[in-house]
C-alpha cells in the first residue's frame, strides 16, 4: 500500500536535492569563471601600477606581501634587457607577450599579462595552479552555505508535509471510531478544500447507513411482532387439535391449523420478497424488460383468485420497455392485482393497463372497489399498515413490497380515484435514457 506522505516526501526531497545540486554546480562554475576574470584584472592592474616605475626598476622594492605573492614581475627596457625580476627563485620566463597569454614554463602552465610602456615592457605572470586553488576555495566558500542549508530544508519539508497531512489523519481517526452505534457526521470545520468534499461524501454515506440500520431495526421489530400472531395461532390450533373430543372437531382443528400455517408461510414469503427488493446494489442486475409481458405474468398469477371472487380481471398491454428485473416487476403487478381483487366486491372489475408515455413506461391498475381515503393513501404504502375497519385480513406488506420494487426501479407511485369509481394505482417508470 503506497503512502501519500512517503510519495510526497520522496518527490519533494528529490526535487529539492536536484535543485540544490544543479544550483550549486552552476554557482561553482560561475564563481570559477568570475574568479578567473578577477585574477586577470588583478594582473592588468599590477602592470598598470608599475608603468611609471620602469626607469627605477633596478631600485624597485615591492611591499613584503606582494614580494611573497605567487606572482612573477619582470621588466625589460627599450633595448630588451631585463632590468627587474621579482622572484629570482622561480622559473624565469624568457619571452613576453603583450596582453593576456597562457604559456608553459618548466612543465607548469602560467597566465601572463604584458604591458608596453614608453620606457619598456612590464610582464606579470601567475601559475595557473595557484589561480585554480584560489578559485576553488572561493567557489566552495560561496556554495558552502547552500550545502549547509540542505539539511534545514529537508527538515522543513518533512515538517510541512507532516503538518499538511494532519487533517487527513484526523478524518481517518474519526472514521475509525465510527461503528453501527455511532454514525454521527464527521466534523467538517477548518478542513482543507481538498479534503472537505471527501468528508461531505462520507457524511452523506454515514447518514444513509444510519437510515438503513434504523430501517433494518424497525423492520426486524415489526417482522417479529407480525410473526408472533400467526405462530401463536399455529400453537393454539395444535392445542385444540390435541384436545379435540371427536373426529369432527379434529377435522375442523386440522383445517384451522392448515390455514394458520398458510398464513404464516404467506407472511414469511412476503417478508423475504420485501427484503430481496430493498433498493441497493441489485440495480446493477437490471436490464431491458417488456413491461406488458411482466404485467401478463402478474395477472396470470392472480387469475385464480379473481375467478374465486367473481371479479372481471382484464389486461390492456401496449408495448412498453423498461429497465428492470422481470420477476420483480411480475411480483409488483401480482401484488397490485391481488390487493385490488381482495378489496373489490364480487361482480366488480379490475383493469390492468401498460403503455409508453412521454417520460417513460406506465403501469395502471384500476378497480371498482371502495377506494382509499386521501388521508390514508400515503400510509398504505408503509410496512404492516392495515386500514381501519377493513374486513380483509393480511399482513400489510403487499403495497409495501410494491413500493420497494418501484423504488428499486426508480419508479413513482401515485394513488388516485379510478374513472369509474374505486382506486387507480399508477406506477410511472423513468425513461431508459435517463438511467
Amino acid at each position: 500500500m503506497s503512502s501519500i506522505r512517503a510519495r510526497l516526501l520522496v518527490a519533494l526531497l528529490a526535487l529539492m536535492s536536484a535543485t540544490v545540486i544543479v544550483t550549486g554546480t552552476l554557482t561553482y562554475r560561475r564563481v570559477l569563471a568570475e574568479t578567473s576574470l578577477l585574477f586577470d584584472y588583478q594582473l592588468r592592474q599590477m602592470a598598470l601600477s608599475l608603468r611609471s616605475q620602469v626607469p627605477m626598476a633596478p631600485r624597485l622594492e615591492l611591499p613584503p606581501d606582494e614580494a611573497d605573492a605567487d606572482f612573477v614581475i619582470q621588466i625589460w627596457d627599450l633595448y630588451g634587457a631585463r632590468v627587474y625580476l621579482s622572484r629570482p627563485g622561480l622559473p624565469i620566463i624568457n619571452r613576453t607577450t603583450l596582453g593576456y597569454a597562457n604559456i608553459v614554463v618548466g612543465g607548469q602552465p602560467w597566465r601572463t599579462y604584458g604591458l608596453q610602456t614608453l620606457d619598456g615592457v612590464i610582464q606579470i605572470a601567475q601559475p595557473l595552479r595557484v589561480r585554480a586553488t584560489l578559485a576553488r576555495g572561493a567557489a566552495l566558500r560561496v556554495i558552502a552555505p547552500l550545502l549547509l542549508l540542505l539539511p534545514v530544508l529537508i527538515a522543513a519539508v518533512i515538517g510541512v508535509v507532516s503538518n499538511g497531512l494532519k487533517p487527513l489523519k484526523r478524518v481517518a481517526a474519526e472514521v475509525q471510531r465510527r461503528d453501527v452505534r455511532s454514525l454521527e457526521p464527521i466534523g467538517d470545520t477548518h478542513l482543507p478544500q481538498e479534503i472537505a468534499p471527501l468528508v461531505r461524501e462520507l457524511n452523506r454515506l454515514l447518514l444513509r447507513l444510519d437510515g438503513a440500520f434504523q430501517a433494518q431495526r424497525a423492520f426486524i421489530a415489526d417482522a417479529a411482532h407480525e410473526l408472533r400472531s400467526p405462530l401463536t395461532a399455529v400453537r393454539l390450533e395444535l392445542q385444540l387439535l390435541d384436545r379435540a373430543p371427536d373426529e369432527a372437531a379434529r377435522l375442523k382443528a386440522r383445517a384451522n391449523l392448515g390455514a394458520a400455517v398458510e398464513r404464516a408461510i404467506h407472511l414469511l414469503e412476503q417478508l423475504l420478497t420485501l427484503a430481496r427488493n430493498e433498493p441497493g446494489d441489485e440495480r446493477a442486475a437490471l436490464g431491458p424488460v417488456a413491461l406488458e409481458a411482466a404485467a401478463a405474468d402478474g395477472v396470470a398469477d392472480a387469475h385464480a383468485l379473481a375467478l374465486s371472487r367473481q371479479i372481471d380481471l382484464g389486461l390492456e398491454g401496449q408495448p412498453a420497455l423498461v429497465t428492470g428485473e422481470r420477476e420483480a416487476l411480475r411480483t409488483l403487478v401480482r401484488n397490485l392485482v391481488d390487493n385490488a381483487v381482495r378489496y373489490t366486491p364480487p361482480g366488480g372489475r379490475v383493469q390492468v393497463r401498460t403503455h409508453a408515455g412521454a417520460e417513460g413506461a406506465v403501469l395502471e391498475v384500476s378497480d371498482t372497489g371502495p377506494g382509499i381515503p386521501r388521508e390514508e393513501r400515503t400510509r398504505v404504502l408503509d410496512r404492516f399498515y392495515r386500514r381501519r375497519g377493513s374486513a380483509e385480513g393480511g399482513s400489510g406488506l403487499g403495497l409495501a413490497i410494491v413500493k420497494a420494487i418501484a423504488d428499486r426501479h426508480g419508479a413513482r407511485i401515485s394513488l388516485d380515484d379510478a374513472p369509474g369509481g374505486g382506486l387507480q394505482v399508477r406506477v410511472a417508470f423513468p425513461s431508459r435514457s435517463n438511467l
